[in-house]
């Protein structure tokens, strides 16, 4: 695949490459883009063929957001019930995004409502730029492991410092009666702690799920030769390794790893 971003309403084009087949000898083709499907025959300004081995589709009136598989059925002489010629399965064809604009909502520290996120994609991308960290190409793929790194940072809430400022407010932060390195920080804030252990867990989650990478065997006893393995109560489980998330979300719990709660420790 040439591109495989969509910009709604735009003359972009999806430029598809195959081996294998000769997409000239074609009856027809059929294309299923989520739940829209458009056909060559029908839709002759969607579906393009540029070659015996290239497909151009234009997609910028589609009505899909966020990342869509694509399938490509090819029809000929031979085959009237139709070819698929892409396999989600195996691979061969990777989703295509649809960008739509951000779809973020920053939490400042004004209670902003519908909040779904702490650091934004201009933040994200400073970030790992500074320390030469690898990040997804586009905003949509960058937007959607923030949110889910919202997902394992609000599963914090019960160990956070201090209060929500406001009981309905869309997240756990802004909060009142918090101390970072002793100062009593603004509850109208969002601290920069905050903001990085985000967008470090969400860097976490573009190579590993959020809930489970690491494995601990909880092994008892093994040997060698024909292995035997035994487990205390409990079996084994899988757990991930969040380092780098924790070393940002530490100065913002009830007790973190100095020891130091959420009372000041200045006059």
């Amino acid at each position: 695949m040439a591109q495989n971003i969509v910009i709604p309403n735009k003359d972009n084009l999806v430029v598809l490459t195959f081996a294998g087949v000769d997409l000239t000898l074609n009856t027809d083709i059929s294309v299923t883009f989520g739940a829209e499907t458009y056909t060559r025959l029908l839709n002759p300004t969607v579906i393009t063929v540029d070659s015996a081995t290239q497909l151009s589709l234009d997609l910028s009136a589609t009505s899909e957001v966020g990342q869509i598989f694509v399938t490509v059925t090819y029809f000929d002489a031979g085959s009237t019930n139709g070819t698929d010629i892409t396999s989600q399965e195996v691979s061969n064809l990777g989703r295509i995004i649809v960008a739509v604009g951000t779809q973020l909502i920053i939490e400042d520290g004004t209670q902003v409502a519908s909040a779904n996120s702490y650091a934004s994609d201009a933040e994200m991308k400073a970030y790992a730029d500074l320390r030469g960290l690898t990040v997804p190409s586009t905003q949509p793929e960058r937007e959607a492991l923030l949110v889910l790194a919202m997902d394992y940072i609000e599963g914090k809430r019960n160990e956070f410092k201090g209060v929500k400022t406001a009981y309905d407010q869309s997240l756990q932060w802004p909060r009142h009666s918090v101390y970072i390195d002793g100062y009593l920080i603004d509850s109208d804030s969002i601290p920069v702690e905050l903001k990085n252990a985000q967008i470090e867990a969400a860097i976490l989650g573009n190579t590993t799920t959020l809930m489970q990478s690491g494995k601990t065997s909880n092994v008892a006893s093994e040997s060698v030769g024909n292995l035997s393995v035994s487990y205390f109560s409990g079996g084994s489980w899988e757990t991930v390794r969040t380092d780098n998330v924790d070393v940002w979300l530490d100065e913002l719990m009830k007790y973190s790893s100095t020891g130091i709660n959420a009372k000041a420790y200045r006059a």
